[in-house]
């Protein structure tokens, strides 16, 4: 899998260009120079998505007040072929398509492999477990057939509960979204489950490269170990007096350790860097394993936080792979002469 070409129009700050890229790519320029835009518009096109969003990307991606924004990449599949990925937004609507056949999100990540790497990945340890959430369910979207469609349904079924404890229905109101919380969330956390068994395989080779401690996952499901339906029918009194859905696979976290302990609480700033870029090398592992699709690799602020010897190990981690990689970068990164890579300068509407 490998990303040719870029073509964005009318999208956030960026002026109007046209970028080709080769297998290491660095972003380079000034903050507010549009590094992390370029990213974003190569996700868009490709996802149909922004970044660190599951819903489609919609207008307010535009330059100006007007809707109309396009991004159009072209992408090498596995078989040498060339396909057009495309998100054209306008008043009329938005348009996401893989060769000018209109896609789905859901489509979109099982049939093209992005792992994103964002500038919060450095405080994966202390971000809040929403975070932690969606990186891991953006990861099994590529992998599972059927989460993207169970996930809806959940957040569709929490949200309505909720509601409904809100308005004050009553209590056999309030459950008759149980059913399809219990079903829906026990086939989204057995994905999540599988999914961090699988990683944690993956980073007990990636942390001897890159990390000086050893790097693990655990998942919580956000209830605990009874049936999700046990659960909630359990704890309704509970959720009514708090006027919320207290637990479920909503509240799920993953809690990341080195060499046994919490990372939260005993790693400093360049530790949680360098363990969240090995998780963030697991996934792309993972999905590569379980897909036989080597993901493009979007990683946005890549130095910041890392000493130079933590650098320079990464930077030799990434020259191993196999893996077409963006990565951005300020002008004065140290990156740009340790890792031999097209440099690209993203450019600002009227700069």
């Amino acid at each position: 899998m490998r990303l040719v070409s870029n073509t964005h129009s009318n999208f956030r700050g960026l002026s109007d260009d046209n970028h080709s890229f080769s297998d290491i790519n660095l972003l380079v320029g000034n903050n507010g120079d549009g590094k992390t835009s370029l990213l974003e518009a190569v996700y868009v096109s490709i996802l149909g998505t922004p970044l660190n969003s599951f819903k489609r990307a919609g207008s307010r991606l535009s330059r100006n007040s007007k809707s109309f924004f396009s991004s159009v990449s072209e992408i090498q599949n596995q078989r040498g072929r060339a396909v057009k990925h495309a998100f054209v937004s306008s008043k009329a609507g938005s348009n996401h398509s893989i060769d000018d056949n209109k896609t789905t999100v859901k489509e979109a990540y099982l049939n093209t492999p992005v792992c994103l790497t964002d500038s919060n990945i450095e405080k994966i340890a202390s971000e809040s477990p929403e975070y932690r959430r969606k990186l891991i369910d953006r990861s099994v979207f590529h992998v599972e057939p059927n989460h993207s469609l169970a996930y809806k349904k959940l957040q569709k079924a929490i949200k309505q509960r909720n509601q409904a404890i809100k308005t004050g229905s009553s209590i056999s109101e309030v459950q008759t979204w149980d059913e399809t919380i219990s079903t829906e969330g026990e086939k989204i956390t057995e994905n999540r489950k599988n999914f961090i068994v699988e990683l944690n395989e993956e980073l007990s080779t990636i942390q001897k490269r890159i990390s000086t401690k050893q790097v693990s996952v655990d998942f919580k499901n956000g209830w605990g170990d009874e049936m999700l339906s046990e659960y909630l029918d359990k704890s309704i009194r509970r959720d009514v007096a708090a006027k919320r859905t207290m637990g479920g696979p909503h509240r799920a976290d993953i809690v990341v350790t080195l060499d046994g302990k919490p990372a939260k609480e005993y790693s400093s700033k360049g530790e949680e860097k360098q363990m969240s870029l090995t998780v963030s090398f697991g996934i792309s592992k993972v999905i590569e394993r379980k897909t036989g699709a080597v993901p493009i690799l979007l990683i946005d602020e890549l130095e910041s936080g890392l000493d130079e010897p933590a650098l320079i190990r990464i930077t030799d981690y990434l020259k191993s792979l196999k893996n077409q990689i963006l990565i951005t970068a300020l002008h004065h990164h140290k990156i740009k002469d340790i890792l031999a890579a097209k440099t690209i300068n993203p450019k600002q509407y009227n700069c």
